[in-house]
């Protein structure tokens, strides 16, 4: 049972008296996606208005619908519910069901690996619910509450921030009792400026952990991890890196095509702890610590934790497909994009032996960095042994001129399309990505 399965729940948790209990059997935010029985919220935002859409929504089915527009306030119609403000009322229902719920909270951030680590983190706790695909802000993150088990022991949640006061607004409904920075990294600097705005973005879930709680961040910058110290004493900050010096920290790495083999260290634990995954690259064996990390504050037992690694229980977001064009292996890393998982992926791209070739979209949200960070990325490239780099988008050119030898440059998406079509071979290894609004994704189907 979902915390709302029916209009009994929603009116408990959003303290709106609803007459008649009607099962909900899905929770839409676009009237496209519409099916008969549906919890409908009217969203209204910059370029739309979902008030507009009630009328469509109740034809196809819809059994209840959130409304904030006041022509709706002395409707008649018991199936259109009027709120003030549509995304108030997710904030509520939000905070009513956190009230109500006794098992543990996890808040996961950063500025990359916060999706793969959620995904981690849920599949290797048992009864737990996670954050809905691309559903980390103010409005997608309460309906992935809305759709969690009322049987989970826990509940992972990825939240993301553009702006400042993002990461707050959320976690205060949230409250975890642990809470995740996977790094702090080069995203969404058109808005935070620079690294420090980042910093400072992330760390906006610090002061709403719970007392007694736990923070699990990086032990890659002594200044990050002293200013995460300096914002609360009532806590205990657990990390995690590649060297000793961290409290979980790996030994014997060692990577192939399919698998990777590692050892888990850590002061708190008397012996290491084997992990085998098809997980790869090193982003993956941070993701792992991380996770294995939250396990641990959560008291858990290893053994699920390593079983489910090893029975490759868990997608990546990244998904490799074996027979692509005459038959060449493609990773499907169009997700998303910043510089530091951009180069996450170069180093994952660099591990095969085959041709490699590298499709680049703009990374966007880079403010005034944009041109600097791009050509750092071609260099890196051209540095990590990638044979080919193509660009799409007007800021890849300047990532194809730094990389040199070996890169093109396509301003229309048909020649490039045509391009991996004549060009790829059976023996090489393509990597694809790109920031969300380059929708790099039309490229996998050529």
């Amino acid at each position: 049972m979902k915390f709302i399965s029916n209009s009994n729940d929603l009116s408990r948790f959003l303290e709106i008296p609803i007459a008649k209990n009607i099962p909900l059997r899905s929770i839409s935010l676009d009237s496209r996606t519409i099916k008969k029985g549906a919890l409908f919220f009217a969203i209204k935002g910059k370029n739309f208005n979902g008030n507009h859409f009630v009328d469509i929504a109740l034809n196809k089915g819809a059994s209840i619908i959130i409304a904030d527009d006041k022509k709706f306030l002395k409707t008649k119609n018991n199936r259109i519910i009027y709120v003030k403000n549509t995304i108030q009322a997710l904030k509520k229902i939000s905070e009513n069901i956190i009230k109500s719920y006794d098992g543990k909270t996890i808040a996961i951030t950063g500025s990359s690996g916060k999706t793969s680590t959620t995904n981690i983190v849920a599949s290797t706790l048992k009864l737990s619910s996670q954050t809905l695909k691309n559903f980390n802000n103010e409005i997608g993150m309460p309906i992935s509450l809305m759709n969690a088990s009322k049987k989970s022991k826990n509940i992972v949640l990825e939240i993301g921030a553009s702006k400042l006061k993002d990461i707050h607004y959320l976690s205060n409904i949230i409250k975890p009792h642990i809470g995740v920075i996977t790094n702090i990294g080069k995203s969404h600097l058109e808005m935070l400026k620079n690294i420090e705005g980042v910093l400072k973005a992330k760390s906006e879930l610090v002061s709403n952990i719970k007392r007694n709680g736990y923070l699990v961040v990086p032990n890659e910058n002594k200044k990050h991890l002293n200013f995460w110290k300096n914002i609360r004493s009532d806590i205990q900050i657990i990390t995690f890196g590649m060297d000793k010096s961290s409290d979980f920290y790996p030994k014997e790495i060692k990577f192939n095509k399919n698998k990777m083999n590692f050892y888990i260290a850590s002061t708190y634990m008397k012996e290491d702890l084997k992990i085998t995954t098809s997980l790869n690259g090193e982003h993956n064996i941070k993701n792992i610590l991380t996770s294995f990390a939250v396990n641990y504050c959560l008291g858990n037992t290893n053994n699920f934790f390593i079983n489910v690694l090893k029975n490759d229980a868990i997608k990546e977001m990244r998904q490799i497909k074996s027979k692509w064009l005459r038959g060449s292996l493609l990773i499907d890393d169009t997700y998303n994009a910043n510089p530091d998982s951009t180069r996450k992926s170069i180093d994952l791209l660099s591990m095969y032996k085959e041709r490699t070739i590298l499709v680049l979209g703009d990374m966007l949200e880079l403010g005034k960095y944009k041109k600097k960070y791009h050509k750092e990325i071609g260099e890196y490239a051209k540095n990590r042994g990638i044979n080919i780099l193509l660009g799409f988008g007007d800021l890849t050119k300047n990532t194809i001129n730094s990389f040199g030898k070996g890169g093109l440059f396509f301003k229309q998406e048909e020649d490039l399309k045509r391009f991996l079509k004549e060009n790829v071979t059976a023996k090489d290894v393509i990597l694809i990505k790109g920031s969300r609004g380059m929708t790099m994704e039309r490229f996998i189907n050529v």
